[in-house]
């Protein structure tokens, strides 16, 4: 077992046939919602159960975990990490614990739809690999504001934990999550990875198991705190390299808005430079050069959220701020995993 693992209590017994992971951290209040949206799936209930691991919370959800054991007519187990040890720990004890031949992860702040766990299942069993599902914001993202965040997946390019099934087995065979990854990035796709790779299985998208995730509210600040999170994108390079080719954008960079971010930034010095009288003043026509590819790509090719098309030039620095910090992230993670990735 698990050091530092506490069995908060399982609601009744059962033998199902697909087990429902979910880590949580910090996010009690949004339980009751998530147990809401199980009970209402279409699946009957005693084809499934619901695995939520604690990760380490000190905002009651432990407290919140036993009332919801009293009251859910789900067959539920809950358990407790005593310290957040990341969220690959968190889903690695929630799959070992699950009773289930197959496997759905989803996340705190997440609601599937009723026919979710019936059309994962469904896919899973006839597919015999690797399933995705549809995830679509909770709430129209244009109107969530510029530096809002969910996750948006129509397609099997990132295996995001939010919304994948797995056949449990599988998951013994490579050892679940590899925990090496310390913060949420890549590490699903990791997983995902290896299996194909390891065990031959392929990976198929189901559109009609639709879970809606949460939309983070528009914040700069948190926004460019986040960046750093996505260090750990070079580490996932280093054990794949084949994802040069398949995931990155010209073998090197993470997204297409990195090397235009990089030229902004050299167009952006040369015009402060010209216009202070340090260089030539026919360099400013070279510095908005190297803006206009980045100002494209952010005015109509991958645009910022917002309700007003007006006001998008004002969050034009802070997004270019954002992306600089990301590549300053990638660099971070160059230098500690030998593999440069920007």
């Amino acid at each position: 077992m698990t050091r530092g693992l506490q069995i908060l209590g399982r609601s009744r017994p059962s033998s199902p046939e697909i087990s429902v992971a979910v880590p949580t951290y910090q996010r009690g209040n949004l339980l009751p919602a998530l147990i809401a949206a199980l009970e209402a799936q279409t699946l009957e209930k005693d084809r499934f159960e619901l695995v939520i691991v604690d990760n380490g919370s000190t905002d009651g959800t432990d407290s919140v975990l036993e009332k919801l054991l009293g009251t859910t007519g789900l067959s539920m187990v809950a358990l407790r990490l005593e310290r957040n040890r990341g969220p690959a720990v968190a889903r690695n004890v929630a799959w070992r614990h699950a009773s289930g031949r197959f496997v759905a992860f989803t996340d705190d702040d997440c609601l599937p739809e009723p026919g979710w766990l019936a059309s994962g299942l469904d896919a899973i069993r006839k597919r015999q690999g690797v399933v995705v599902g549809r995830t679509v914001p909770a709430i129209p993202f244009s109107e969530a504001g510029p530096f809002s965040r969910t996750i948006n997946v129509h397609d099997v390019d990132y295996l995001a934990t939010c919304n994948v099934f797995y056949d449990w087995t599988d998951l013994e065979a490579v050892g679940g999550f590899e925990e090496a990854y310390e913060t949420p990035t890549g590490e699903d796709t990791d997983l995902a990875w290896r299996i194909r790779d390891e065990l031959g299985r392929g990976f198929a998208f189901e559109g009609n198991a639709v879970v809606r995730h949460a939309v983070r509210p528009s914040n700069f600040l948190a926004a460019l705190r986040e960046t750093a999170r996505w260090y750990g994108i070079p580490l996932f390079v280093a054990r794949h390299p084949r994802a040069r080719r398949e995931m990155l954008h010209r073998r090197v960079f993470w997204k297409p808005s990195h090397p235009k971010a990089l030229l902004a930034l050299a167009g952006g010095v040369l015009l402060i430079l010209a216009v202070a009288g340090i260089v030539p003043a026919w360099l400013i026509a070279v510095g908005l050069v190297l803006c206009g590819p980045w100002l494209r790509h952010r005015l109509r090719s991958r645009p910022l959220p917002t309700r007003r098309m007006r006001y998008r030039p004002f969050y034009l620095p802070g997004a270019l701020a954002i992306d600089l910090a990301e590549i300053v992230a990638m660099i971070r993670g160059s230098l500690r995993y030998r593999t440069l990735v920007l």
